[in-house]
Formats: structure tokens, C-alpha cells, sequence
């Protein structure tokens, strides 16, 4: 796809599509439009039982009758329901026939009640869809650090960016499906979705604002720096032979002289590497920690939690320096 199509170039099924994406069910806003848009769709030559039904309604009629005849006609005529990745790409050119959106990321505070973290903001068309959505946007460690997981591909790919108020992503959940289409980035919305429709950004604006908020580290506090720095610098693939997987990275909050990275071992095991600031800046701090996990891990100083409950013994990587963590 090249350019920014005109909406009368895409099919009846994309703009019946369009139409009942943008109706709001709650208020009735659209109701008419969704209704012309199944007449014409009869016109274009499209044609099931409950289109027929939904062209003849009122824009008087329920709102719920008609949520209910969109449904079925949209079943029969096989057109996937909004906010779904089966829509992302079936709905690329209609939505390029509405022209495009923008984008904006921005890392702020996390709000009450989740607690003193920080979350990723996203902005489309300056309206903040985090909150909107699940209420809370996530820790920037989960979506920017060490990759930047909203990086548009061609292949669609699903990922959250909204969690609940109270910082945990499942309790409250919104997911984003995203992907490149020639030049144009496409997004559609899952489980609790900000608005009903996608939307639909340029990849030169896109992958510009995604460089933008991969080089913006103003909003870092010390700990923060030393973390990106760790979870960037260690070996993915050398610690996964082990194993390994990194789960989080910070202080130890009962000792903030401390700073320690936890990994899942297995699905059996936590393990803890901790190591003292010593009035260090962030970069050395984390280059000593990236240099430490390096090596073998029974080379490390080391605590170890068993997750499962018939885990009594220390796992088989463990060196003699890994101790049972105390909590």
C-alpha cells in the first residue's frame, strides 16, 4: 500500500466495518450513519438475512436491537468483529480512506493507587488511551526496556499497554495489535479497549516517535538508569542456556544501599544477585553487575527462593556461594 486511499476505493465489507466501529452503542452516536452504511452495502452487493434487517431499522430503534442485528450481519458476512486481531489488516485500507492519526508516548508517574512507579502513556490524537482503557499504563520496563516492544513489523503482533489502577496488568488489561503495512502502521484495540476503532499512523511519524521515546531518558531516577543499563547489558541467550530469565530489576526495599536483579529459573526457582552502590553512579553500578553475570552462575553470590513447594534444595546451578533468600 502507497499513500492514503479515498474511502470510496475500499469494499463494502471494510466500510460496513468502519461504520460499526465508530457506533457507540452506549449513546446511539452513529446509529444513522451505521444504518445508511448497511443500505449502501445492499447496494454494493452485499446481502445476509440480518444486513436486510439492519438496513430497514429506525435510528429510533434500540440500541441493543441494533448492536444485536450488527453482530449477526457482521457474522454472516464474515467480518471480524472491532477492536479483534483478525481485524488488523482487514481494516488497513479502510481506515486509510479516513485519513491517519498521531501518536505520542510519554513516561510520567504512576497515579494512585498503584504506588510511586512509572507508566507509559500513549496518546493518540493528544487523548491519553492508557487510562481510558485498563486505567494504568505500563511500567516502562515491561514495553521500552531493554527493546522497545511497540516497534511495528509486518507480521501482526498483540501487546499490553494498559494494566489496572492498582498495577497489575490482568486484574485490568488492554492490549494493542500492531503492524506495518507498506506506509502506514495499524493499530487495533483488545479486551478493554479505549475507543471502538484502531487507528492508523504514517511509519515515518511512527518510527520517529519511536526513536524519540527510546532516547528520552529525562524521566530516570538513578535506579532507574542502572536498571535500563543491566537489562540491556546482559546476555539474553547465555542466561536462558541456564535457564535464566531476568523478571525485574531495583533496590532491595529493605536496604536501599542495595540494588539486586531477580531472574525465574525454570518456573521452580527465584533467584537473587544483589550488589552495593558504594556511592557509585548508575553506569558503574551497572557495568560491575553486567561484568559479575558474565560468568558462570556458580561463580555468583547468590539467594534462591524454590516457587514450587517441594522445592527444598538449592537448585543445580547453584554455586557455593548461593544461600536460601530470607524474606
Amino acid at each position: 500500500m502507497t499513500g492514503v486511499g479515498k474511502l470510496e476505493d475500499v469494499s463494502a465489507r471494510q466500510r460496513l466495518y468502519v461504520a460499526v466501529a465508530r457506533w457507540n452503542v452506549e449513546t446511539g452516536s452513529g446509529s444513522v450513519e451505521l444504518i445508511d452504511s448497511a443500505c449502501r452495502a445492499l447496494i454494493d452487493g452485499l446481502d445476509s438475512p440480518a444486513l436486510r434487517e439492519l438496513a430497514g431499522a429506525s435510528a429510533n430503534d434500540s440500541s441493543w436491537d441494533l448492536r444485536e442485528m450488527a453482530t449477526r450481519a457482521m457474522q454472516e458476512l464474515d467480518i471480524p468483529r472491532p477492536g479483534t486481531a483478525a481485524a488488523v489488516g482487514f481494516t488497513a485500507p479502510a481506515r486509510a480512506g479516513l485519513g491517519v492519526d498521531s501518536l505520542r508516548l510519554s513516561v510520567a508517574p504512576e497515579s494512585a493507587p498503584a504506588g510511586s512507579g512509572f507508566q507509559v502513556q500513549v496518546f493518540v490524537n493528544e487523548v491519553e488511551m492508557t487510562a481510558a482503557g485498563a486505567g494504568l499504563g505500563m511500567d516502562p520496563y515491561d514495553l521500552l526496556v531493554p527493546t522497545n516492544r511497540l516497534v511495528a513489523g509486518p507480521t501482526p503482533r498483540t501487546i499490553p499497554v494498559a494494566r489496572c489502577t492498582c498495577g497489575v496488568y490482568g486484574c485490568g488489561s488492554t492490549d494493542v495489535t500492531i503492524v506495518r503495512d507498506g506506509d502506514l502502521v495499524h493499530w487495533e484495540w483488545s479486551r478493554e479497549a479505549p475507543t471502538p476503532h484502531g487507528a492508523t499512523f504514517t511509519t515515518l511519524a511512527y518510527d520517529a516517535e519511536m526513536a524519540r521515546i527510546a532516547a528520552d531518558h529525562s524521566w530516570e531516577t538513578p535506579d532507574r538508569t542502572a536498571g535500563r543499563l543491566v537489562l540491556a547489558g546482559v546476555d539474553p541467550e547465555d542466561l536462558a542456556r541456564h535457564g535464566l530469565q531476568p523478571e525485574w530489576v531495583g533496590p532491595d526495599h529493605r536496604d536501599p544501599d542495595l540494588f539486586q536483579i531477580a531472574f525465574r529459573l525454570d518456573d521452580d526457582y527465584q533467584v537473587f544477585v544483589a550488589i552495593e552502590w558504594h556511592g557509585r553512579s548508575p553506569e558503574e553500578l551497572a557495568r560491575d553487575l553486567c561484568t559479575r553475570l558474565a560468568s558462570p552462575p556458580r561463580q555468583w553470590q547468590a539467594t534462591w527462593h524454590a516457587i514450587q513447594p517441594d522445592r527444598d534444595k538449592a537448585p543445580a546451578i547453584a554455586g557455593p556461594r548461593w544461600q536460601p533468600a530470607r524474606f
